[in-house]
């Protein structure tokens, strides 16, 4: 149970303040190869944690969910919520994942998601270096974010040491996701609290964690389809 307890320390406090340490670094740093070694950084930290999970808890109580009769009724099949949820998760595809396959045609697209994208080109692969790297990096977030965020964390709080209900530990563990993301600003927090929120609700409907894991992957992926290889954006604005 320490181990638990020292992983969610991990995730709702190391990681953050590591964030808050290491973006601003990035921001200033002049040097082409920061952003494949923060890549190397990002896969070594998650996997770690990621098998540490695996270990302490096992396999198959992170990687599948069992829903007792009656525990989260809101989202029992034939219900609004879980027809809510689900017309909430296919729009949530949608809007994510139809820029990305219009991108595959348009140059318009890749240039608005260019512009779009500058708040975070610190932090987006430009190079083809930087694009290769991006693969394992996004494999890594399906993979391990999944494990630790959904799979390890509604473990932790539904059962011991907290016993909090399905639906709580849903919220806690998604608004836990968003904290991990809080060098994205206040809205990028949220939106990404919400869409871990519709992962979760995933994992709960189909029992598995493979769906979410394919579907994380992908969303970060996308972003190889919508942004043109070259200089980011604020390394082509004079200083």
């Amino acid at each position: 149970m320490l181990i638990q307890h020292v992983l969610v320390v991990i995730l709702v406090v190391v990681f953050p303040l590591w964030d808050h340490y290491e973006i601003p670094r990035l921001k200033a740093s002049t040097d082409p190869g920061k952003r494949v070694r923060l890549y190397k950084k990002i896969i070594a930290a998650e996997w770690i944690c990621a098998l540490t999970a695996l270990l302490a808890v096992g396999f198959t109580a992170l990687m599948t969910i069992r829903i007792r009769p009656g525990e989260i009724a809101w989202l029992a099949k034939g219900s609004r919520g879980s027809a809510f949820m689900t017309g909430m998760v296919s729009t949530i595809v949608v809007v994510l994942l139809l820029p990305a396959i219009l991108a595959i045609w348009s140059e318009k697209v890749r240039v608005k998601a260019a512009k779009a994208a500058k708040s975070l080109s610190y932090l987006l692969p430009w190079t083809p270096q930087e694009r290769l790297w991006w693969w394992p990096v996004c494999i890594t977030a399906g993979v391990c974010e999944e494990v630790l965020y959904r799979g390890f964390l509604l473990h932790y709080f539904h059962t011991a040491p907290f016993h909090l209900t399905l639906t709580r530990a849903l919220i806690v563990a998604s608004v836990i996701f968003g904290i991990g993301h809080l060098y994205q600003g206040i809205k990028g927090a949220l939106a990404t609290a919400i869409l871990g929120f519709a992962l979760a609700v995933v994992f709960v409907l189909t029992g598995s964690l493979l769906i979410p894991m394919v579907a994380h992957a992908l969303v970060d992926l996308r972003v190889l389809l919508m942004i043109p290889a070259g200089q980011p954006p604020e390394a082509a604005t004079p200083a």
